[in-house]
């Protein structure tokens, strides 16, 4: 009786913790229905990253700043929402585009806009 509690606790808890992460995945590809703050942008570059198989890509890397109840918030290592390019030339035409822009927005998580992603 006991072995059988151990396990009926176990799956309880590892249904427990896939919830927990489904909620946050699930939550992160759902930020554009998050509220939007206006943005500003303050610098952005291309940079190359690389996948486990040895393939590069490439993004673009924002610093930005908005401000939600009073409060200025800076963007981090956020990778919410930030697009991966094949080529590097597709990545800089992406920059040129967010450069060429006067106005920028912010979608920020309702609970802890620490999490926020820049709308493309």
């Amino acid at each position: 009786m006991f072995e059988l509690v151990k396990k009926v606790l176990a799956v309880a808890a590892v249904l427990f913790c896939a919830n927990i992460i489904w909620q946050k995945i699930s939550d992160d590809h759902n930020y554009q229905s998050w509220p939007t703050a206006p943005a500003r942008l303050i610098s952005a570059e291309v940079a190359v990253g690389s996948k486990k198989n040895g393939s590069r890509y490439f993004v673009v890397q924002t610093t930005y700043d908005f401000t939600v109840n009073g409060k200025v918030y800076k963007s981090g290592a956020n990778k919410i929402g930030v697009p991966h390019f094949a080529t590097d030339k597709k990545a800089l035409q992406h920059l040129d585009e967010l450069k060429s822009r006067t106005e920028f927005t912010v979608h920020y998580h309702p609970q802890t806009p620490e999490k926020n992603a820049l709308s493309q």
